[in-house]
Order: structure tokens, then C-alpha cells, then sequence
């Protein structure tokens, strides 16, 4: 009895500390994300990628998903016409994982929000990989003092940001403005000297860090 014990406890230590993947948060989130995306229809996705075909799957609204990017640690996946879905994990500590996810709403100016979530799907409370997420405030240039900046963040009725995860190993996180997009091109010219056109940062570990 008491080999048993030992034997069992060696195989619950062994899976618990098992290496996760993408595959694995993405098959097991709790329907909250991706909740027009059954379990199983994740699961075909990720078959029909490993064997090279970018189908479109009806998702439970009769849309088409496809899963248009997956690696180790990251996939992105257009959930339909007017929603994506980025996930990345992000490295916490040797037996930890964070995951960093990306919605972008195409209203048609593309919109986003990032959230963070522990190993378990639950939202992140205490650890904060970002001090604070970014605002249009953030784009505004040293030449736009307190004053300008002020007139020109009372002339919009609100800000559009769209964010997505770059670089070979998705470790930037860049945010760009949708003034562009939305205001008339005299409005957009009262604002584009004062702006940034996006802004960046640098994913080490589980911290951003703005470029």
C-alpha cells in the first residue's frame, strides 16, 4: 500500500509539473473567449492546421472560424467576420504561466482589449504584467503640452486602439491609434503632428515594457 502511495503521488508531481502548450489553454478555456467555439470545433481547427488546411469551421452563430496562425506558444484565430482572438503565454516563473489575451472587435474601426488570465483561466488580480494599459494620452508627443493635449482629448468622443502581438517570437506588443480611420481628414490633421503613430512593447518574461 504504501509503494502505491508513493507511486501515485510521483505520477500526480509528474503531470502537474508537465509543459504546457498553446494547444492545451486554448483546447481547455472555459467557454468565456471563445464561447461561439465549441471544444470540439477547437480541436478539429487545430487538426485541419497540423495537416496544412486553412478551412473556415461554422461556429455555434453559424459564422465561419478559422485558426489563421498556431505555434508553441501562441496562436491567433478569427472567431468571425468581425472578431479575433490573439493568445499568448507568457513565462511567469519556471512553473508558471500567464496568458496574455487579445479581442479585436472590427467596428470597422478595429478596437481591442487585453486581458491576462492565470494557468487556470482565472483573471489576473494581483500580478500585473502591464502598470497600465494604454490610452491615447500615451501617443501624444513631448512637443503637445498639458493644454493641447487637453483640447484635443475634449474633441473626441472616444478612442479606438487596436492592439496585436509582432515579431518572430511575438514578444512586441504594438498599439496603434484608429484616428486615422474615423475622423474626417481635417479633424485628423489638427491631431496627426502632435501623435505618435504607435506605440511598442517589449514582452520579457511577463513584463511590457514601452519602447
Amino acid at each position: 500500500m504504501k509503494q502505491l502511495f508513493i507511486m501515485l503521488l510521483c505520477l500526480a508531481t509528474a503531470l502537474s509539473g508537465q509543459a504546457r502548450t498553446i494547444r492545451d489553454f486554448f483546447a481547455s478555456e472555459p467557454d468565456d473567449i471563445f464561447i461561439t467555439v465549441p471544444h470540439t470545433t477547437r480541436l478539429d481547427l487545430m487538426d485541419y492546421y497540423d495537416s496544412g488546411q486553412r478551412v473556415e469551421i461554422d461556429n455555434l452563430l453559424a459564422g465561419g472560424t478559422q485558426l489563421e496562425t498556431l505555434d508553441s506558444t501562441y496562436l491567433k484565430i478569427r472567431t468571425s467576420e468581425s472578431r479575433t482572438v490573439e493568445l499568448l503565454m507568457l513565462q511567469y516563473s519556471r512553473r508558471d504561466t500567464i496568458l496574455a489575451v487579445i479581442e479585436t472587435v472590427r467596428t470597422p474601426v478595429p478596437d481591442s482589449r487585453l486581458r491576462f488570465f492565470n494557468s487556470n483561466w482565472a483573471p489576473l488580480s494581483s500580478i500585473k504584467p502591464l502598470k497600465k494599459m494604454p490610452t491615447l494620452d500615451d501617443f501624444f508627443l513631448p512637443t503637445a503640452n498639458k493644454a493641447k493635449r487637453k483640447e484635443l482629448s475634449e474633441r473626441l468622443p472616444f478612442t479606438l486602439l487596436e492592439m496585436t502581438f509582432t515579431g518572430d517570437k511575438h514578444d512586441t506588443l504594438t498599439v496603434k491609434h484608429g484616428l486615422q480611420q474615423f475622423l474626417s481628414k481635417e479633424e485628423f490633421a489638427l491631431f496627426k503632428p502632435y501623435l505618435l503613430p504607435c506605440l511598442t512593447y517589449r514582452i520579457q518574461g511577463a513584463k511590457f515594457k514601452l519602447q
